[in-house]
């Protein structure tokens, strides 16, 4: 640990040289140790920070040492092995090294089309990038054969998933465009590139809007990073079909802010408002390519919100942290008093993350003091806390009083949650989001432990990157279920007929079931006879065969859900 944290420190500072010595010293630590998946995972990271600071061959080498780890534990034609490839891929397309650039492609396609068939999305993006190496090389041979074999591949196309069901601008070939109403009280940085539009000094509470493209090649609870090389490889249109970019950054003026906001409202589906409060380490552009791809996968048909404080966006700025999210309770409170005053929203939902749960805290508490409970019962949807970064005791105190106002208030904690065992012992003090014998049981809260899901290196954005802890958000957003009504939970009685609810993230994993819910969702009991008669159009024995899974998978939530709600007539 002390190892990484010395990468992580380096990489903060942007001292990439110190960072890539301080990486390699773990390298040598990860295999004394024989810690396979933890060296595999450091490589990967290893690689992208070579990659992005142009020190190509470095970064092949540590993508190559990662393949050799994963084909050893894998074997050498396993899906898993298709992201290490393709960065090598996109390594070899960057250097001009057109042949052994096809060569990898045509590994990864041969890959998919045994794992997923021949019409399968991912093999169609694998034909997109040889066409391009075809193109860039003036092989207009193969470019002409693998033009066919596009159109074949995309000639029956099975039922379409979430990221074609969903969303404002799903027209679009390449990518599609989801758009969020933001509140900061980040200082505007000078720069016009949207990505750097706001910095990490505070400011003023400010408003506008935003929008993030999120690519039609999009794999639910992945966020696509572009690396920094992208930029001087890709054109705008490229980079957009590949990654999840913020696209654009609209200040507008509270007047102006409220005018947008309130048509929106008025012109989505569902007249509801989910908010979203990012946690430590964040820049704007993190936040905010997180709060898009959040709306897209869980097919949020309102209208969703960013509140982004001046989070520093280092991991060694954690002190700073600590200061800013201190003071942005008070400008999130004013922030959600606009919301819900002048929106004309019916429900607000809020989520927050890690320390992003002690503005939330604070600016609910500060509205509820404002307002006459009276005129408040009810007043917001879900409250989620994800992985909340707060003392222990203080959460327990500070959340129960906010019951009344909302109609479920959510627990995620994790026992696999290594940011919130460091914050748990630089304060001394338990998190409020770690799971284990400290795990909170109180009245009017419902407490999952999430300890099941796997997630990054820090196991601390699991709500985000797994499709089953999507799923789980989905049904929250949708319908609002308790637990029990919810996939893969058991309950772990604690004292005073106190609950626990236990996630199983195996059993709920896997984007067959969030399709499913999506469809139920949207289309109601007309959901099951869009699928038999997509599946009764298809020859390949693959897509029939995966098609089948989400058609299972939809007669088991018909059958736990007797009347859906909020069915899109379409």
């Amino acid at each position: 640990m002390r190892a990484y944290q010395r990468l992580e420190e380096a990489r903060a500072a942007g001292d990439v040289p110190a960072a890539l010595s301080r990486g390699d010293e773990a390298v040598r630590l990860a295999t004394a140790a024989n810690d396979t998946q933890g060296l595999d995972d450091l490589l990967r990271s290893l690689g992208g920070l070579a990659a992005q600071t142009g020190d190509d061959a470095r970064a092949a080498r540590y993508f190559e040492h990662a393949l050799s780890l994963e084909e050893r534990t894998l074997g050498v034609d396993h899906p898993d092995l298709v992201p290490v490839l393709t960065a090598l891929a996109d390594l070899r397309l960057k250097s001009k090294h057109y042949a052994d650039a096809e060569a990898l492609e045509l590994r990864i396609l041969d890959i998919e089309r045994k794992a997923y068939g021949e019409h399968h999305e991912n093999v169609v993006v694998t034909l997109s990038k040889l066409e391009q190496i075809y193109q860039a090389s003036g092989d207009t041979a193969a470019l002409g054969r693998i033009q066919t074999q596009i159109q074949a591949a995309t000639a029956h196309r099975a039922f379409p998933g979430p990221q074609e069901l969903t969303g404002q601008a799903r027209k679009n070939q390449t990518f599609a465009t989801v758009r969020v109403f933001y509140g900061t009280n980040r200082a505007p940085s000078g720069a016009l590139k949207p990505a750097q539009y706001f910095g990490k000094e505070r400011g003023e509470l400010q408003y506008g809007y935003l929008d993030v493209t999120i690519p039609k090649m999009h794999q639910e609870a992945e966020l696509e990073t572009q690396p920094r090389w992208a930029e001087y490889v890709f054109d705008a249109g490229e980079a957009r079909s590949r990654y999840v970019l913020l696209d654009k950054v609209v200040p507008l003026a509270r007047s102006d802010f409220l005018r947008e906001l309130r048509a929106q409202v008025s012109a989505a589906h569902s007249k509801d408002v989910f908010i979203f409060v990012h946690g430590f380490n964040n820049t704007f552009e993190d936040a905010a390519r997180r709060a898009a791809q959040l709306v897209y996968d869980l097919d949020f048909d309102g209208t969703p919100l960013l509140y982004s404080w001046p989070s520093r966006g280092s991991a060694t700025a954690y002190t700073a942290d600590e200061a800013a999210v201190g003071i942005s309770g008070r400008r999130l409170a004013e922030f959600l008093d606009t919301v819900v005053a002048e929106s004309g929203a019916q429900r607000i939902h809020l989520l927050a993350h890690s320390m992003g749960s002690r503005a939330l805290i604070e600016a609910v508490q500060t509205y509820l003091g404002r307002h006459p409970e009276q005129s408040r019962t009810r007043l917001f949807g879900q409250i989620i806390f994800t992985a909340p970064d707060v003392d222990r005791d203080y959460f327990i105190d500070a959340v129960q009083p906010l019951a009344a106002a909302a109609e479920r208030i959510t627990l995620y904690a994790s026992d696999s949650d290594y940011a919130l065992r460091s914050s748990q012992f630089f304060h001394d003090a338990p998190r409020a989001g770690i799971a284990g014998v400290s795990i909170i049981r109180a009245s009017g809260l419902d407490t999952i432990d999430m300890s099941s899901v796997p997630a990054d290196m820090l196991g601390h954005n699991y709500f985000a990157s797994n499709s089953g802890a999507i799923f789980d958000l989905f049904r929250l957003l949708w319908r609002g279920d308790p637990p029990p009504q919810r996939c893969g939970m058991s309950d772990r009685s604690g004292g005073a007929g106190l609950i626990v609810w236990v996630f199983n993230a195996q059993a709920c994993n896997g984007l067959d079931l969030l399709e499913a819910g999506v469809l139920l969702k949207r289309f109601g009991d007309r959901a099951r006879q869009r699928v038999v008669a997509d599946i009764a159009t298809l020859t390949d024995p693959t897509q029939k065969q995966q098609l089948s899974l989400v058609l299972r998978r939809l007669d088991g939530l018909r059958a736990a859900i007797a009347t859906p709600v909020g069915v899109v007539d379409q």
